[in-house]
């Protein structure tokens, strides 16, 4: 897939993606995968879209008026209401990216002492070149000053666990353990950014940022989830007429790992996914 964007001083970063385990999925209070509406929810209008021949789509929203700084979020051409990437441009101090701690703007040497020395540099002419690290999904660009300009993140989950390991099924208990903690953060680590709750006639999602949903629950996810599980500390994950575990087989994609409650309680079946190394929650239903 090879893509360019030159509007200002915008430029694509290419990552050289190499079979891992290290993945950050999260970048300017976003994550990957979320659906594109919680993009339009902050940002609004795009400044520039981009439509590429293989059928993917960049937007691209200004951080500064003047262009100096925006951040772009690239769609799939599988699904385009969903994050395939996020990049953010802009070398300046006060741009806090939510990546790992940095700032935008600091020096390679701040940069490389933080994350560690790159595996390849590339040179990427009037615009720097690109830090790539590999075993990761991250690039980072170092303008002609020296300095911190631009990181990008890429959805290659299916490049770096393309199958689905059984083992790292989270037992009953340890899925009772995470959704009864009430603490947003700890949940969010076993959602998938894509979940959709199912309850009565209504479908909820992540409608904000991931990081606006965790600090005030905006879209009622969490508070919605605390109250379909009440009662799931009485279930028996031993008593078949109280609960299974199945798959569910979809042509062209990795099996799903179903949960059925059966008696007792609003909660009636949650859905896993295999998505980055780990099983998430997919579908909550009622």
């Amino acid at each position: 897939m090879k893509k360019h964007i030159l509007i200002l001083t915008i430029l694509f970063l290419n990552s050289s993606y190499i079979f891992s385990q290290e993945v950050i999925t999260e970048l300017n209070g976003f994550k990957l995968r979320q659906f594109k509406e919680a993009v339009k929810s902050k940002y609004k209008e795009p400044f520039q879209v981009n439509n590429f021949d293989d059928g993917f789509v960049a937007e691209i929203y200004l951080i500064k008026p003047d262009s100096t700084a925006y951040v772009i979020f690239e769609y799939p051409n599988w699904n385009k209401e969903i994050i395939f990437s996020i990049q953010i441009y802009g070398a300046f101090k006060e741009i806090d990216p939510r990546f790992q701690n940095l700032k935008m703007g600091i020096s390679e040497s701040e940069l490389i002492e933080k994350i560690g020395k790159p595996s390849n540099s590339k040179d990427i002419g009037e615009y720097g070149k690109v830090l790539e690290y590999e075993n990761t999904n991250y690039s980072f660009e170092i303008n002609n000053n020296g300095k911190l300009a631009s990181i990008k993140i890429v959805d290659n989950y299916n490049e770096l666990f393309p199958d689905p390991k059984v083992e790292k099924i989270p037992s009953l208990e340890k899925i009772k353990e995470v959704l009864n903690s009430n603490n947003p953060k700890i949940i969010s680590e076993i959602l998938s950014p894509e979940l959709e709750i199912y309850l009565d006639d209504t479908t909820l999602f992540f409608k904000q940022s991931w990081e606006v949903e965790i600090n005030s629950d905006s879209s009622k996810m969490y508070k919605t989830i605390s109250e379909i599980i009440k009662g799931i500390n009485e279930i028996d994950a031993s008593d078949e007429n109280q609960y299974e575990e199945n798959m569910r087989l979809t042509l062209g994609e990795n099996s799903k790992h179903v949960l059925k409650f059966k008696t007792g309680i609003k909660l009636k079946e949650i859905v896993m996914k295999w998505e980055n190394g780990k099983y998430l929650i997919w579908e909550i239903k009622t």
